[in-house]
C-alpha cells in the first residue's frame, strides 16, 4: 500500500453509510479515482470538512492496485465552485460534463484533460448568462477531443472529400446544407450525405461548431437547443452509455425556462 497526494475536481458524490460517504474525483495521474470517505458526513455535520460536488480539492489517499474504491486520508477544498448550485443551468450544465466524464470510465490520467474541465467549471462560474450555454456546448466538444472523439469538421467522415471552411461573418464559404452524422463522426459531403440520416447544417451553423470546438463559442450562442442536441447525439454514439443523459432534460428545461 502507498500513500499518494493529487489534485482533483470532486465530480459526484454519494452516502454509503451514515458517516461516509464515496467521492468520485478527476485526477490528473489516476483519472476518475474513486474514493471511500470514511467519517466524512461525520465531519461536515460538525461543520468540518465541508465539500461540494465540483470543487477543486487536494486529496491524500491510499492507493492498492486492483481495488474498487481507494480510502481517502486526507481533503483540502482549494477552490470552492459552490455558486454553481444557485443556478439551476449552470449547474445541470456542469452536471452534464461530470457524467459525460463518469460514463467513460476513465482510468488513466490526462493532465490536458484535468486542466480542459478546471477551466470549464471555472468559466461556467463567473460567465455571464447569456454566454452559459455556449460555454457549456464547448466544453463538451472539448471534453471529448481530449477524450479522443473530436468530430471531423474539414473533410467529409464517409469519401474523404475536403470541405470549405466557412466565413459566415463575411457570407463567404461553401453556403450549401451539409448534414453532420454524429454516429459516422462528423459531416459529410453533398454527395455522401444526400440520403444520409442527420442534422443538416448551414455555413453559420458549421462556423459556429468548429468555434465551439475551438474554445471560443459565440455569445450568444445562436440556436443553442440545436448545438446541445448534436452534442448529445455525438456523445451518446461515441461515450456509449446504457441510458440517456439524466443530466440532459434537466438542463434543457433550464435552457427553455431562461431562454438562454
Amino acid at each position: 500500500m502507498s500513500f499518494s497526494q493529487e489534485e482533483g475536481i470532486l465530480l459526484r458524490s454519494h452516502a454509503y453509510s451514515e458517516t461516509s460517504r464515496v467521492l468520485r474525483v478527476l485526477t490528473p495521474g489516476r483519472g476518475v479515482l474513486p474514493l471511500m470517505a470514511r467519517g466524512l458526513r461525520r465531519k461536515v455535520g460538525r461543520g468540518e470538512g465541508a465539500v461540494d460536488t465540483f470543487d477543486q480539492v487536494q486529496i491524500v489517499y491510499s492507493f492498492r492496485p486492483h481495488r474498487d474504491l481507494q480510502t481517502l486520508t486526507e481533503l483540502k477544498v482549494l477552490r470552492s465552485r459552490q455558486a454553481l448550485g444557485s443556478d439551476l443551468v449552470r449547474f445541470s450544465g456542469a452536471s452534464l460534463l461530470a457524467e459525460m466524464l463518469l460514463v467513460h470510465a476513465l482510468e488513466e490520467g490526462s493532465p490536458t484533460l484535468f486542466l480542459e474541465v478546471g477551466r470549464a467549471m471555472d468559466r461556467l462560474v463567473d460567465v455571464e448568462s447569456r454566454s452559459v450555454a455556449g460555454v457549456l456546448i464547448s466544453a463538451g466538444w472539448r471534453i471529448l477531443a481530449c477524450l479522443g472523439f473530436a468530430p471531423e469538421l474539414d473533410s467529409c467522415v464517409r469519401c474523404g472529400a475536403g470541405l470549405e471552411t466557412d466565413d459566415a461573418a463575411d457570407g463567404a464559404g461553401d453556403g450549401s446544407l451539409l448534414r453532420f452524422s454524429a454516429l459516422q463522426g462528423g459531416l459529410l459531403c453533398e454527395a455522401c450525405g444526400r440520403n444520409g440520416a442527420g442534422s443538416r447544417l448551414g455555413p453559420g451553423a458549421r462556423d459556429d461548431l468548429r468555434r465551439l470546438l475551438a474554445g471560443t463559442p459565440p455569445t450568444p450562442l445562436r440556436g443553442s437547443a440545436v448545438h446541445l442536441s448534436l452534442l448529445e447525439a455525438f456523445a451518446l454514439g461515441h461515450l456509449a452509455p446504457n441510458a440517456p443523459f439524466r443530466a440532459m432534460d434537466l438542463l434543457r428545461a433550464a435552457l427553455e425556462k431562461g431562454d438562454r
